[in-house]
């Protein structure tokens, strides 16, 4: 051993799903990760003696054996997101609404919320026959990335009003809308002290969801991600693999 050996790494960690044939399908960059952890833990029974009139620690049955994983992760792409929100990122295509409904009995300075956000080409109507049409200093666009729209005036027009618009393509996150993932995790690694690489991974890791997502924050946000590295049964018996992961190193 020397300086040489002392260790302080980095690197880049990609996930990937894993195929029934336990084979990684193809890995995903998940950017900027400034904490990979893996914490290995043992539950044991204890038996202690009872001939020596000490009760020695005499026996230790170990019972379980866990590989716990923490990853942060500085950037919210929906695929890190819906690896902590149980989700299947989908796209939903921009396109257009016609006579969207708005609640019953409106007064001024109301604000009300569009089925859709990114709105464009917006125009309100009432609800008269035929239908007369809201003059834009009637309302306003308090935000279109959410769709939310301001009511200054609703005299002398009949309720409900209707709203027509055009919307934007967005990425739909939506919460635990499937079972919890199962990943495989690299990381490609470099020893920071002397340049050298490793690699690690870890055949089946299933993430719990985030705890916690700071939607408003002062200061910079991650997203926490814990788990437990599962036991892959079609690597235990090779004991160059084992049954959680293995890191690879190269000699000095």
């Amino acid at each position: 051993m020397a300086a040489q050996d002392l260790f302080s790494f980095q690197g880049k960690v990609y996930l990937a799903q894993r195929h029934t044939n336990g084979k990684p399908g193809p890995l995903r960059w998940v950017g900027n990760a400034p904490q990979l952890q893996l914490a290995l833990e043992v539950q044991n029974s204890d038996k202690t003696e009872s001939f020596s009139g000490n009760r020695m620690l005499y026996g230790r049955l170990v019972q379980s054996k866990t590989a716990n994983v923490n990853l942060t992760l500085d950037e919210a792409t929906p695929e890190n997101l819906a690896e902590g929100l149980y989700s299947i990122p989908a796209t939903l295509p921009a396109g257009a609404i016609s006579n969207e409904l708005l609640p019953p009995g409106l007064k001024a300075n109301d604000v009300i919320a569009l089925d859709r956000g990114w709105i464009s080409e917006l125009s309100l109507t009432d609800s008269a026959t035929p239908p007369v049409t809201i003059p834009p200093a009637n309302w306003w666009t308090e935000s279109a990335s959410s769709g939310l729209i301001g009511l200054r005036k609703v005299d002398g027009h009949t309720q409900p009003f209707k709203a027509t618009y055009q919307h934007g393509e967005t990425v739909n996150i939506a919460l635990f809308n499937t079972p919890p993932p199962e990943r495989m995790l690299f990381l490609d690694g470099i020893n920071t002290v002397n340049g050298r690489r490793a690699k690690v991974t870890l055949y089946r890791v299933a993430f719990n969801p985030i705890e916690q997502l700071d939607l408003i924050s002062e200061e910079w946000g991650s997203l926490q991600l814990s788990g437990a590295a599962l036991f892959d049964e079609t690597r235990a018996l090779d004991p160059n693999l084992g049954g959680f992961g293995r890191i690879e190193m190269v000699r000095a």
